[in-house]
């Protein structure tokens, strides 16, 4: 048996969903804020469109403006990869309670969108 005609497995450990959803993007505290879309979003990380020149390994605070919140959510993450289809973003030191609303907007997110039977 040939393995032709197989999808290619997934490697994701998290499950992403697409949701446009404009951001803001530094790289430290008195850095220039640079205006961000996320692309899809999963709980581990982000991918991302901007024009913020970025190289991988670069360390970023992504400020979250979700609905219901009063104050922005600020993630760190590291650019793992910068290609054509966007800039990938891994969260890292992110907390229990921010990881909780990542997932309730993920959640949302999903249920936004129609279902088929």
């Amino acid at each position: 048996m040939t393995g032709h005609g197989q999808p290619p497995k997934e490697r994701r450990a998290h499950e992403r969903v697409g949701k446009a959803m404009p951001v803001h993007l530094h790289k430290g505290n008195d850095a220039p804020r640079f205006d961000a879309k996320i692309v899809n979003i999963s709980a581990g990380g982000v991918l991302i469109e901007t024009d913020m020149p970025l190289t991988q390994n670069d360390l970023l605070t992504i400020d979250l403006d979700l609905a219901g919140e009063k104050e922005p959510i600020y993630v760190y993450g590291t650019v793992v990869r910068n290609d054509a289809r966007g800039i990938g973003v891994s969260f890292v030191r992110i907390s229990e309670i921010t990881a909780d609303l990542i997932n309730y907007l993920i959640r949302k997110a999903q249920g936004d969108s129609p279902r088929t039977a």
